[in-house]
């Protein structure tokens, strides 16, 4: 599309444009709105300053005839010779601050707007946001607030910036990319004026978008009532005697199946899926050649969730067979949980499909991950801390379930608090926005592939596309998620992500400022002592006490002057530090005892030969505890 065109397509749409004029190569200029800008409108030009098709600051029709012949004769000399489909067109020269608006059909999740600044610099600034197309009002201003040049909204040097003007283009671009063949387009600049905005330079690419289709999935994924594991085995080194025993703990019906057993574990080993009495759960841990040709027969049995265990898929190049997974779990309606999964986990059936360490506690938290090692290292971590989960769902190469069913499919367990995710790639993005936006539990992300070499390693890993790092994260991010950066966040984060406000009662100066830095920076406010808690505190600390928050109770001070500290101190809205470095006198052991049974208190020793009675006191209790102030930033 010319030029001219592409401004009477925004027109439709209600995007102002300046006043303009097309012509012809032979025909006259006339014009009456100056100063005006005159540029080539040319398929054979696509950037217009580059080869001298744009001339700006023209005051008189005498001017712009000349501007005519400059323009003529630069792209001549650039080997550009024009015929008459090309055209002209005459604007008016619109001033203001520059923004830009663009947009791309993205593999992951389609339609995708980005805006912000504006200008020459635009690709050396990178000041844009992410916005998707289905985003209202609300999520068109978070994602814009994390910009730079949204900080001139409401009012910057006097002059008034209209957040209505941001959110009222952006909704009008998103119409139009969203009906028109369109696959591609950039503005740039588009003109903030004390009207609106005013689209000025505009390139548009056409093309087809591939879309994909959500299907309503029919059954709860975590309907496990009868459950059968493919591939069970007496060989402690598989993977399948690792799920046959993680399973038989739990309130389901357990099956066991391997044509080459008898027993296992006391119970009967099937042969076939035609001696199996009807199940809703399978677990397939058998090699990748015969994953197939199980699954459609279990699919024809009526079996409705599928866990395949197995790899040797798409992250192997194997994309054949996945695809062919994918059509079946349509074919059947199943829900298909991998490949090249670790499996999955039920609280409330004190259920463990996985292969993973036996030892999973319930609690509150849904943890998603496509890495069956990552997955792996967080149970075994959240363990050491007596964390617990409701669900964890690995979700391997995603060949058919994927993030957004599992948001879903989380939204009507009460036990779930939160859902938290760890992510090399997405799949269906524009899914995956959509359940987060409707999700009515907190959803935390992790995304991995940062960098170009993560992406690659994420490709060979899982098969799955990582995409752009920032938009994933940008889109999430508007969309109501929470973007985590170190990995423990998933486990830690959670618990205490609603405190506000944070103090601090420690025996040493300088690590209650480091630990009052990292807080900040973190979002917490530092609680402020209220007069009474003054007075009370000056009766029961040395004279020499901080006076504030960090409550610094002095280096000599035992578990006493620290539960004198408390009992004045304590708030249960408050998430409070207890900060203890190692003198003579400090009886950790005594301390550690005062953290008991109070979720909002954190010890934390900073030490590490001195407190190991004191490390392994917390273990023994399932106690989170810290030895260090960064790792602290984790939890926040």
């Amino acid at each position: 599309m010319q030029e001219y065109q592409l401004l009477q397509l925004l027109e439709r749409y209600g995007i102002t444009v300046p006043k303009y004029r097309t012509f012809e190569i032979d025909q006259k200029f006339f014009f009456d709105r100056f100063p005006c800008v005159l540029k080539i409108d040319s398929p054979k030009v696509v950037h217009k300053s580059d080869v001298g098709g744009v001339r700006m600051g023209i005051h008189s029709n005498e001017e712009l005839q000349r501007a005519k012949y400059e323009i003529l004769s630069n792209l001549q000399k650039h080997g550009i010779f024009l015929d008459l489909e090309d055209k002209f067109i005459v604007e008016e020269e619109v001033r203001g601050e520059e923004f830009y608006i663009g947009g791309i059909f993205d593999p992951i999740f389609e339609e995708v707007l980005l805006f912000g600044k504006g200008g020459v610099l635009i690709e050396i600034e990178k000041d844009i946001c992410y916005i998707d197309s289905e985003a209202d009002a609300k999520e068109i201003v978070k994602s814009f607030k994390t910009t730079k040049i949204s900080k001139i909204f409401p009012q910057f040097r006097g002059k008034e910036y209209k957040i209505e003007y941001v959110i009222d283009v952006v909704q009008k671009f998103q119409k139009l990319f969203s009906a028109e063949p369109i696959v591609e387009f950039d503005v740039n600049p588009l003109i903030y004026t004390e009207e609106g905005f005013v689209a000025v330079d505009v390139r548009m690419k056409q093309g087809i978008k591939s879309r994909f289709e959500a299907r309503k999935r029919s059954e709860d994924i975590f309907h496990n009532e009868k459950v059968a594991i493919f591939g069970a085995t007496d060989n402690p080194k598989k993977v399948g005697y690792a799920l046959a025993k993680n399973a038989l703990a739990s309130k389901a019906d357990i099956y066991f199946v391997n044509p080459k057993l008898k027993e296992l574990f006391g119970k009967r080993v099937y042969h076939d899926i035609k001696e199996l009495p009807p199940i809703d759960t399978a677990v397939i841990a058998i090699p990748s050649e015969y994953v197939l040709t199980t699954v459609e027969k279990l699919g024809q049995k009526g079996v409705k969730n599928i866990i395949v265990i197995s790899a040797g898929f798409k992250e192997s190049g194997n994309k054949e067979a996945e695809e062919k997974l994918t059509k079946l779990a349509k074919q059947y309606d199943l829900n298909i949980l991998g490949p090249n999964c670790l499996g999955l986990y039920n609280a409330q059936k004190e259920l463990n499909l996985t292969f993973a360490a036996d030892t999973i506690l319930p609690g509150s938290i849904a943890l998603l991950s496509q890495s069956g090692a990552v997955l792996s290292a967080l149970i075994d971590k959240a363990a050491t801390y007596s964390i617990g989960f409701s669900h964890i769902l690995s979700l391997g190469n995603m060949a058919d379930f994927d993030f957004g069913d599992a948001i879903e499919a989380l939204q009507n367990k009460s036990q779930c608090t939160s859902i938290n995710i760890y992510a090399e790639g997405v799949r269906h993005g524009k899914k995956f926005l959509r359940r987060i936006r409707k999700s009515s539990k907190p959803i935390f992300v992790y995304k991995a592939g940062k960098t170009e070499a993560a992406k690659k390693a994420a490709f060979s890993h899982t098969g799955n596309m990582s995409g752009s790092y920032e938009m994933l994260a940008g889109l999430c991010h508007s969309a109501g998620a929470k973007i985590k950066h170190d990995i423990d966040e998933l486990i830690f984060a959670p618990h205490y992500e609603n405190y506000k406000e944070a103090l601090i009662i420690t025996n040493a100066g300088g690590p209650g400022t480091i630990l009052t830095d990292i807080l900040v920076q973190h979002g917490k406010k530092m609680y402020e002592l209220t007069p009474k808690e003054l007075k009370l505190l000056n009766k029961v600390l040395p004279p020499t006490w901080s006076k504030n928050n960090p409550v610094d109770i002095i280096g000599d001070a035992t578990s006493e002057r620290y539960r004198a500290a408390l009992e004045i101190l304590y708030k249960p809205q408050l998430l409070i530090f207890i900060l203890v470095t190692p003198q003579f006198m400090t009886d950790g052991k005594n301390i550690a005892k005062l953290v008991e049974d109070r979720p909002n208190l954190i010890p934390i020793f900073f030490g590490s030969e001195t407190f190991k009675p004191v490390f392994a006191y917390f273990q023994q209790h399932r106690i989170l505890y810290f030895n260090d102030l960064e790792n602290v930033a984790n939890i926040l």
